[in-house]
C-alpha cells in the first residue's frame, strides 16, 4: 500500500484594496497593494511621498527656478487609461492571475477630476527597469480588458511635476521650471494635498 502524498497548495497572490473602494463617491483615488493592510503604501506616504512633495513645495515657495527633483527623479509610474473603476479592478484581477506571484506591487486607481469620463490605474515602480517590465505586463492586462486602453509610464506625480517640468523623459536631477505661471497653482495644490489648507 502506497502512502498518499500531500501537497500544500499556497494561496494565490492577490491585491488588497483600500476601504475607499467601497465608498460611493464619484471622485476618489483607491490604493491597492499586494501586501495585507496596505503596509508598503502607508510606509511610503510619510517615508517617501510627503518628504518628496515637501521638497518641491519648499523650493517653489523660495522662488527657485532650478528645482532639485529629489525622490521624484527615480519614482516611476505605469499608467493605464480605462473607462471606469470596474475596468480597473478587472486589470488587477488579470495581473494577479498572470504576473503578480510573490512580488510586492502597489498603486492606485480612480480619478481626481469629476469632469473626466475615464479612470486611470497607476502602478508604482522604484526603477526605470521595473517600470519597463510593468509597462509590458500592464499593457497585456489592460488590453485584454479594454482593447482601446492607453498605457504609458513616466517619472514623478503627474499632477505636480509635469505641469512645471514637461515630459519626464528629458528630466535631469535638477530641472528648470518650464511653466512659471503654474507655480502658484501647484503650491495651492500641494497645500490641499498635505491638508495645510482645507476646502
Amino acid at each position: 500500500m502506497y502512502a498518499r502524498s500531500h501537497t500544500v497548495k499556497r494561496p494565490m497572490a492577490k491585491f488588497y484594496l483600500d476601504k475607499r473602494y467601497y465608498a460611493d463617491k464619484p471622485v476618489r483615488w483607491v490604493s491597492f497593494e499586494s501586501t495585507p493592510n496596505l503596509e508598503e503604501t502607508k510606509k511610503d506616504i510619510y517615508g517617501k511621498c510627503v518628504p518628496c512633495i515637501s521638497n518641491l513645495y519648499e523650493q517653489l515657495q523660495a522662488g527657485k527656478t532650478e528645482v532639485y527633483l529629489g525622490p521624484a527623479y527615480n519614482c516611476w509610474k505605469v499608467v493605464a487609461i480605462l473607462a471606469n473603476d470596474n475596468e480597473c479592478t478587472q486589470v488587477l484581477a488579470e495581473f494577479e492571475r498572470e504576473f503578480l506571484a510573490e512580488r510586492k506591487i502597489k498603486g492606485r486607481f480612480g480619478s481626481g477630476d469629476a469632469e473626466r469620463p475615464t479612470k486611470v490605474i497607476v502602478f508604482s515602480a522604484p526603477t526605470q527597469e521595473e517600470a519597463e517590465k510593468l509597462y509590458e505586463e500592464v499593457s497585456i492586462c489592460a488590453r485584454r480588458v479594454n482593447p482601446e486602453a492607453h498605457v504609458f509610464f513616466h517619472r514623478g506625480c503627474a499632477e505636480l511635476y509635469h505641469e512645471l517640468f514637461g515630459d519626464s523623459t528629458g528630466w535631469r536631477q535638477t530641472e528648470t521650471i518650464r511653466k512659471p505661471e503654474a507655480v502658484k497653482v501647484i503650491l495651492a495644490r500641494i497645500r490641499k494635498m498635505l491638508f495645510w489648507e482645507r476646502e
